[in-house]
């Protein structure tokens, strides 16, 4: 995910929807990065992309950079149009990607007049789903195999049910990095500070979300002794209570788990 600096536009008309469809084209052909879904809004960009190890940055620094220079040099002007490195959260599960890919396809839903996903014009569900053509950088084959190959298992994903299941710790910690990237929690490059605030964010719901969420995190933060735990999760709840950033995007991630069925 990336977004505009200062949440201004990345996108002036739908002939830069196009360039980065080129640019998608470009490091597909350049660096073997194959894009799973996308969708393109007016000031932010979603990608699920499969890339070789250690390619990814670069393929993206191009992407970027070359997108930028096109778009200038078309409408006349100057200066970054992205925020800065872009947001990166690995999908390391199955039931994860269908998750992803959903909320991916769903984001339009925000638009005003938009009530499908299918409604939205730059994005590959319509793809997915045979109204258009694939472009030939996206790559549909992982994602259609999870629901059988059948399009109306996805169209019921996407449109109606949530995935069956976010039951491991990876998944867990993937949509907690979603929710940070979404709501721009953490915008620097502090590892150690992202670390610690993924690790509030599981304390907090230890406590709040339902018996199952809660041993999968107790198991993933190890032994503990009762009064450490509890001193551990009064400082986190400190912490959301003086943090309105951080109860915000708590909010998000328990809405997202209480569309999920945990299996």
């Amino acid at each position: 995910m990336n977004r505009g600096v200062d949440h201004q536009p990345i996108f002036f008309a739908d002939a830069d929807r196009l360039e980065l469809g080129r640019r998608l084209a470009d490091i597909h052909d350049r660096f073997e990065v194959a894009t799973l879904a996308y969708c393109l809004m007016t000031n932010h960009v979603h990608l699920v992309l499969r890339a070789p190890p250690g390619v990814l940055p670069e393929a993206m620094h191009h992407l970027t950079s070359t997108y930028s220079r096109r778009v200038n040099a078309r409408l006349g002007r100057d200066g970054p149009l992205f925020r800065g490195r872009y947001h990166s959260i690995p999908v390391e599960s199955e039931d994860y990607l269908l998750w992803v890919t959903r909320y991916v396809h769903r984001n339009p839903l925000d638009i005003v007049g938009v009530r499908s996903p299918r409604d939205h014009r730059w994005s590959s569900y319509r793809a997915y789903l045979g109204l258009r053509p694939s472009p030939p950088f996206l790559d549909r084959q992982p994602v259609m195999d999870l629901v059988g190959g059948r399009i109306e298992e996805l169209t019921a994903v996407t449109e109606a049910d949530a995935p069956t299941r976010l039951d491991t710790i990876s998944d867990l910690v993937g949509l907690v990095r979603c929710a940070r990237a979404i709501d721009d929690l953490t915008v620097d490059a502090d590892d150690r500070h992202a670390a610690t605030t993924d690790r509030t964010l599981l304390l907090l719901l230890e406590r709040r979300a339902d018996p199952k969420i809660a041993r999968i995190i107790e198991a993933a933060l190890g032994p503990r002794t009762h009064d450490a735990a509890v001193r551990a999760g009064r400082r986190a709840e400190a912490r959301r209570q003086e943090d309105p950033a951080l109860a915000r995007t708590l909010r998000w991630v328990e809405r997202q788990l209480a569309e999920v069925r945990a299996a």
